[in-house]
C-alpha cells in the first residue's frame, strides 16, 4: 500500500534530488467560480544553496557550495526554475510542478508501473495540464530579515475540468492496483493495509469518487481508508501538515482540509529548512539584479493577478 500511496502522491507532486532550498512557503488562493479558475500565489522566503557535499548536491567533489557562492549544480538548478517556470509546494524545491517535465513525467510513471494503466484518459489529463496551468516568476524580493525571497503566480484555468480528469485518472490508477493491494495481504507485507480497507476501496470505487474536491475556497483531499487502519496513516502522513490544513477523519475516510467554502483568499505556510546562507543572494544580485523587486512591487502584483484583472 505505501508503493500505492507514493505513487499517488507522485500524481500531483513530482520528487527531484534537490540542493537549493528555501525556510518557509507561504500559499495563498482564491477560487473564482464565475471564471472556473484558481489563481494561486506563492512566495518562498529565504532560498539558499545547502552547504551538503554529496552526489545529490554537486557535480563533483571540487563542485563546493561555501556560505558566498553556489556550486555549479545549484547554479544549474536556480536558472531552470527560472527558465522552465516551476512551482514548487512546501519541503524545497522537492515536490514540484513545470508544464515542461512534469507532463512527461507523469505518462513515464504510469506507463512504467506494473499495475498502471494508460489510455485516453491519462491522455486528456496531460493535454489539460499543458493548456491549463500557467506558471509566472514574478522575481525575487529581500525580506526584513534580508534574506533572498522569491514570488511566483500560477493560474488553474478551466479548474472544475481539470479536477474532474485528475480524479478520474487517480481512480482508474487505484482500481488497477486492487490486486497488488490483495497480493500484498496473502503476503502479510507489514505495510499492507487491511481486508477491511481493500474491500471499502474495491466497494467505494465501482461508482466515481472525488478524491480532489473544491467548494467555493475549501479544498479536499480524500482517502478512503476503514477506521481501523486510520491511524497508520496518520501516525506517518499526517503529522507534519501545513498550517492552515486540518484532518477530519470519519468513518471510511479521512479528510484533509484547506480553507472554507466563505474565505474571501485561503492562506497556507509551512516551515522548510533551517540554515539560511546568502550565496543565492549573492548569485542573484550578480546575475539577475533585474529579477530582484521591492516587497512592494511584489505585493502590488499578487493583488492585481488576485483580483483577476488579468
Amino acid at each position: 500500500m505505501n508503493r500505492l500511496l507514493s505513487f499517488l502522491i507522485t500524481l500531483v507532486c513530482f520528487s527531484f534530488s534537490s540542493c537549493i532550498e528555501f525556510e518557509q512557503e507561504k500559499i495563498a488562493y482564491v477560487h473564482d467560480e464565475e471564471k472556473d479558475e484558481l489563481r494561486v500565489t506563492l512566495t518562498y522566503e529565504g532560498i539558499f544553496g545547502n552547504l551538503d557535499k554529496g552526489q545529490n548536491s554537486q557535480h563533483g567533489p571540487d563542485d563546493i557550495t561555501t556560505a558566498d557562492s553556489l556550486n555549479q549544480q545549484q547554479i544549474e538548478q536556480l536558472e531552470s526554475v527560472l527558465e522552465q517556470k516551476r512551482a514548487f509546494f512546501f519541503s524545497n524545491w522537492i515536490f514540484e510542478y513545470s508544464a515542461s517535465s512534469s507532463t512527461k513525467m507523469l505518462e513515464q510513471i504510469i506507463k512504467e508501473n506494473g499495475q498502471g494503466k494508460f489510455g485516453e484518459p491519462e491522455k486528456k489529463l496531460i493535454k489539460l495540464m499543458l493548456h491549463n496551468i500557467k506558471v509566472q516568476n514574478i522575481g525575487f524580493y529581500k525580506n526584513n530579515a534580508e534574506q533572498l525571497c522569491g514570488a511566483q503566480t500560477l493560474k488553474i484555468s478551466n479548474i472544475s475540468q481539470v479536477l474532474a480528469s485528475a480524479n478520474e485518472v487517480i481512480q482508474r490508477q487505484i482500481i488497477a492496483h486492487i490486486p497488488q493491494l490483495r497480493k500484498e495481504l496473502t503476503k502479510n507485507v507489514p505495510s499492507a493495509w487491511s481486508a477491511s480497507t481493500v474491500d471499502l476501496i474495491e466497494k467505494r470505487l465501482k461508482g466515481r469518487f472525488e478524491f480532489i474536491r473544491l467548494e467555493g475556497n475549501k479544498m479536499s483531499f480524500s482517502t478512503i481508508m476503514a477506521e481501523a487502519d486510520q491511524k497508520k496513516l496518520t501516525d506517518s502522513s499526517l503529522k507534519d501538515l501545513p498550517s492552515g490544513a486540518r484532518v477530519e477523519f470519519r468513518d471510511k475516510s479521512i479528510d484533509i482540509l484547506i480553507g472554507s467554502k466563505s474565505d474571501e483568499v485561503v492562506h497556507v505556510s509551512k516551515k522548510c529548512f533551517n540554515g539560511y546562507q546568502t550565496n543565492a543572494l549573492n548569485y542573484v544580485r550578480e546575475q539577475h539584479s533585474d529579477l530582484l523587486l521591492t516587497k512592494k512591487e511584489v505585493d502590488h502584483h499578487f493583488r492585481t493577478f488576485m483580483s483577476g484583472v488579468k
